[in-house]
């Protein structure tokens, strides 16, 4: 909720995100109804809460991915402002060019950024998981590719005053 540009950074990723996606499915836990409050009336915008938020961001990812309805899906986070649009779409040809892949993640100097490309098939996979887990266990049961990019922004979250203080 931190200010960012004319915006907040959760406004801003938002909003980047529909740059590219027809919808933005928002899972939200703690301070979730200033979050609803912020997003009503944007049905481009789809708040859901997750009231288990304190078991980590995978609870999150499940509780936004019985949502999905496109045969693509996105997982990134909030702070991630500079997300932008041909982030999006480098994913999206990659995935395209590779018919059998089911998830492509960005890499940016050797290190997993966001966001994360995943076919609907890997939906099941995430619901079967336990509410403890983890990505990287739904990353072992599917075909995935790291793609290397120059993209700073697919690594750039703003977790701490210090991450605040750079942009």
């Amino acid at each position: 909720m931190l200010p960012y540009r004319e915006n907040t950074i959760i406004e801003q990723s938002v909003d980047n995100a529909l740059d590219f996606c027809g919808r933005v499915i928002l899972v939200t836990g703690y301070r979730g109804d200033e979050l609803d409050n912020l997003f009503a009336g944007r049905p481009d915008v789809v708040t859901v809460r997750n009231t288990d938020y304190e078991r980590g961001m995978f609870s999150s990812i499940q509780t936004g991915t019985p949502r999905v309805e496109t045969e693509y899906f996105f997982i990134t986070m909030g702070d991630m402002p500079e997300i932008g649009p041909d982030l999006f779409q480098k994913l999206v040809d990659t995935m395209n060019r590779n018919p059998g892949i089911e998830i492509v993640r960005p890499l940016y100097k050797g290190k997993r950024g966001h966001p994360v490309l995943l076919r609907k098939s890997v939906k099941q996979t995430i619901l079967s998981e336990p509410r403890d887990s983890e990505m990287k266990n739904v990353f072992t049961r599917h075909r995935v590719i790291d793609l290397p990019l120059d993209i700073r922004e697919s690594f750039m979250d703003i977790d701490t005053e210090e991450d605040y203080s750079t942009i």
